[in-house]
């Protein structure tokens, strides 16, 4: 590569970062607008510490009572709901003989108390009222797009018995036997979903309940089907917003914080390795905004104290990553290989090192991930992300930004190892 196209590159790259980096982190008015640029960091949910949320009080009805057992239980299908709906930092804590639930960043709190209050106790039934199946005959529900008629829907799939079932009241029905409309009503709770019309038989490939009035009903739908009935009547004794516990500027400060902290890791990087620092340096930039889009759009990421520990965590292994490649390169030169092959031998014995501590982690956060809930998901989720896209960029685009930062050592071997501050051991 020459040094012409070097500079090429990096002035490229410089622009795209800074565009990027904007796009990222930077909100501002749009001229000849109402609405605000939002950056892709603030698109990003945030938990109840960060923005506030919504909570209620669950109280079991008509003066019930509820063992430890049936409490538990209750606990796992809310946790169930709330987690297929996106809120994975919301919690759920018993209070006196109910549950309190927290849900932060809600746009709509008359859809959450839907989600948390209803029973979710699926029927079919005839124009009779005669339930002909119930939610124990499914094994799954899906939201998605009806491709018949583009409404949104809630398919269903069912149990064998729930096939044969529903094949025999399809047919009962689309006959009109005993005098019941061609109608099959499908409740969930004391609500009517959807009542369509029966024209024959079905007799396998599960039931689709459409037309749903908007994507995120037909997601709420589903989920409670998916996640079971509640074991006892619960009512809402109680439902208020609260604010957020750290205050309105603490995001802020700490994003501040961090830009101060990277700011010192590539001033100590570049000191210590020179062109190798430049080039971590930049792999760490590319690293932040590709990592901020990841979270942007990655389902169920909420920013809480803890998630941004989670990442701040997966910076530092993105930092390790590079003093660890770095200093096998360095190694490799010091015994006597010219500049390219310790480059490429020192990024081939080092990958084994970085996989191995990466894969410990990964494995750690998915641990995290698959058994715990709050706030300690949230943690987990940033932390997964964060790993796997540091090793990306540790791997991939540190090795490809060495590679163009090397003809600005000159075609010599010694400069290249004096811009990348290698030494030979008896040197």
């Amino acid at each position: 590569m020459s040094k012409t196209k070097s500079i090429v590159i990096l002035t490229v790259l410089a622009v795209l970062i800074a565009f990027f980096g904007a796009a990222s982190f930077v909100k501002f008015e749009v001229p000849n607008s109402s609405k605000d640029y939002v950056s892709i960091f603030g698109t990003i949910g945030k938990g109840i510490d960060l923005e506030g949320g919504f909570y209620a009080v669950l109280t079991p009805k008509d003066g019930e009572t509820a063992s430890p057992e049936e409490i538990d239980a209750v606990i796992e299908t809310l946790r169930s709901r709330l987690d297929d709906n996106g809120y994975t930092e919301a919690t759920i804590t018993r209070q006196d003989t109910g549950l309190r639930v927290e849900i932060p960043a809600i746009d709509d709190p008359d859809e959450v108390m839907n989600l948390i209050g209803d029973q979710g106790e699926l029927q079919f039934r005839d124009s009779k009222g005669n339930v002909r199946l119930t939610g124990d005959h499914v094994t799954d529900a899906t939201a998605g797009i009806n491709p018949q008629t583009g409404d949104n829907a809630v398919f269903l799939e069912f149990t064998s018995e729930g096939e044969k079932l529903f094949a025999s009241a399809t047919k009962a029905i689309a006959a009109k036997e005993d005098g019941v409309e061609n109608k099959l009503s499908i409740y969930l709770g004391d609500r009517l979903i959807s009542s369509p019309t029966v024209e024959s038989e079905i007799k396998r490939g599960g039931a689709i309940i459409s037309p749903i009035e908007d994507a995120e009903t037909a997601k709420t739908i589903a989920s409670i089907i998916k996640s079971g009935t509640l074991e006892i009547a619960f009512q809402i004794s109680e439902s208020k917003a609260i604010s957020a516990t750290l205050g309105d500027n603490v995001l802020d400060g700490a994003m501040i914080a961090a830009a101060i902290g990277l700011a010192i890791i590539f001033v100590l990087m570049i000191v210590f390795y020179r062109g190798m620092g430049v080039a971590a340096s930049i792999a760490l930039m590319i690293y932040v905004i590709l990592y901020v889009a990841v979270l942007a759009i990655f389902p169920g990421v909420q920013l809480t104290f803890p998630g941004i520990a989670g990442i701040i965590l997966s910076i530092g292994m993105a930092v390790d990553a590079n003093v660890v490649i770095f200093e096998r390169i360095k190694d490799e030169y010091g015994n006597g290989k010219r500049v390219k092959s310790s480059i490429d031998a020192g990024f081939k014995r080092a990958v084994i090192t970085v996989l191995d501590s990466n894969v410990t982690t990964v494995l750690a956060a998915i641990v995290l991930w698959i058994f715990c809930s709050g706030s300690i998901k949230g943690f987990a989720i940033t932390l997964f992300l964060g790993v796997l896209v540091s090793f990306v960029t540790a791997i991939f685009v540190t090795r490809w930004l060495i590679n163009v930062l090397r003809p600005f050592g000159g075609t010599e071997d010694e400069g290249a190892a004096k811009l990348f501050n290698l030494k030979r051991r008896d040197a």
